[in-house]
């Protein structure tokens, strides 16, 4: 029933600023065929949601926070759960434009979720001018990561035009009485003290036991940028220099999509030993090198991307929360050469995944733990509140994420899905976020950027189609 959320992905609800919605999602187009009633439309896409939303507990829990965030948040139920707040219908002006579609996701997105409800919401997009509807989700990154949130939400769709029955209810474990407050919370944890005097006393032992490791790893940082051993296919936080793409993101979103062929980015990789997250950040560094001509600008080093690793084990896609690492990768914006670039940035990660994922996977799990909820939360506040980040060195200048999809195609309510773009976050120093998702033969890219500092996000997506078609087109010759 109740259910504390893990350091991480607590980290997600308190470092949330209205500039830095933690928000994921997608943003979805049905081909509707002749469906030629609207309302009706919608009340099918909603009762069938609807009836599956069971199947995914954790759509129905809200978030509560303890006083001055002395202890973790816990999950439970929302006693007063409204589907109806969560689903909602909306429609495009005549003639229901791309550019006005653009425009009306950017919004969407650049809203946060009300905190007293469970964190998603879904909107169903009516008056697009090629005839079909649409769907945009946005899920708070506290409940999940790019990989479970593809793995989970998908039992909402059909994998034929027939729908499926919904799964039976199933009855939640008791696991104590039901918290409801913040003052609850604390009560809670009281209580768990009485029941187990030595527990404190544990939490200092694994305090003490991750703050070291943590120490460690930074020794080792510091070493090795004073010794200058660094090489540049192993890169450090201390090797991104600011530029445009970093500032504290804003209220205001920007969000646009396109999409490549999934077979010619994989042939377009493979011929050259590089894999199809090298082809995305290939793609990502040359339209950055055209954007930054645009601008005027010269970076006064190598551009770094941050990229997101699942650490899961096999058979645990669908686990909600956060398992993630992630490694920093140069895109090699210096060399000119599409197909020279996209191989030098396969080498790189072939180095360091392995090297990059097993150093960072821990520190992500560890540094909230030993940080605590009470600290993470005033260090929010005392960055947002003192523009922190547009001041401090950028661990990295933007988010590149590459998430696998559904290889097959996927139906709701028995209309086939057409399109499938990913949304990503915007926090800390980062103002632009490419994320990229394989739906059947397309890899689908989204982007999402802050409205100040990326006004020219619609430049930068046109850029990457060109840059991926010309890399798809050298590789075939």
């Amino acid at each position: 029933m109740n259910e504390y959320l893990d350091p991480l992905d607590s980290a997600f609800i308190l470092l949330e600023t209205p500039g830095t919605a933690m928000n994921i999602g997608a943003v979805i187009e049905l081909e509707v065929g002749d469906e030629s009633d609207p309302e009706q439309l919608f009340n099918l896409i909603s009762s069938n949601i609807a009836a599956r939303i069971h199947e995914i507990p954790v759509l129905t829990k809200r978030i509560v926070r303890a006083p001055f965030d002395m202890t973790w948040p816990i999950l439970v139920p929302d006693k007063n759960f409204d589907f109806a707040k969560h689903v909602l219908r909306v429609a495009l002006p005549a003639p229901g434009t791309s550019a006005q579609f653009d425009q009306l996701i950017s919004q969407f997105l650049s809203q946060q979720l009300p905190a007293k409800r469970p964190l998603w919401q879904l909107l169903v997009i009516e008056g697009l001018e090629d005839g079909r509807t649409a769907l945009a989700l946005k899920v708070h990154h506290a409940l999940a990561d790019g990989v479970s949130g593809a793995e989970t939400f998908a039992s909402l769709f059909d994998i034929s035009p027939e729908v499926r029955a919904p799964a039976p209810h199933a009855d939640e474990p008791d696991d104590g009485p039901f918290i409801g407050s913040s003052f609850g919370i604390m009560r809670a944890a009281f209580a768990q003290v009485r029941e187990r005097p030595m527990l404190p006393l544990e939490n200092v032992r694994s305090w003490a036991t991750r703050l070291y490791e943590i120490g460690r790893a930074l020794v080792r940082v510091v070493v090795i940028r004073r010794k200058k051993s660094m090489t540049p296919d192993q890169p450090t936080i201390f090797q991104a220099k600011r530029c445009s793409l970093n500032a504290s993101p804003g209220v205001e979103k920007e969000y646009h999509r396109l999409r490549v062929s999934l077979v010619d980015a994989k042939k377009a990789a493979k011929a050259h030993g590089a894999s199809v997250t090298d082809f995305v950040m290939a793609t990502t560094s040359g339209a950055l090198r055209r954007l930054f001509d645009d601008r005027g600008e010269t970076p006064k080093k190598d551009i770094i991307a941050f990229v997101p690793i699942n650490v899961r084990g096999e058979g645990s896609a669908s686990e909600l929360g956060n398992q993630i690492s992630g490694m920093l990768v140069p895109l090699h914006i210096d060399i000119s050469d599409p197909l020279e670039r996209m191989r030098a940035i396969a080498s790189d990660s072939a180095k360091t995944v392995g090297v990059q994922r097993e150093k960072r996977a821990k520190i992500f799990q560890d540094v909230p733990r030993v940080l605590g909820p009470a600290v993470i939360s005033l260090g929010g506040k005392m960055v947002s509140a003192f523009s922190l980040f547009d001041r401090i060195p950028p661990m990295a200048n933007l988010m590149v994420s590459s998430v696998p999809g559904p290889p097959i195609p996927l139906w709701l309510s028995g209309h086939r899905v057409a399109s499938a773009a990913p949304v990503g976050p915007l926090f800390g120093t980062f103002s632009l976020n490419i994320t990229v998702l394989g739906f059947e033969e397309h890899l689908e890219f989204g982007l999402l950027g802050c409205a100040d500092t990326m006004p020219d996000l619609a430049s930068l997506r046109d850029y990457l189609l060109e840059e991926a078609t010309t890399l798809i087109a050298r590789s075939a010759q």
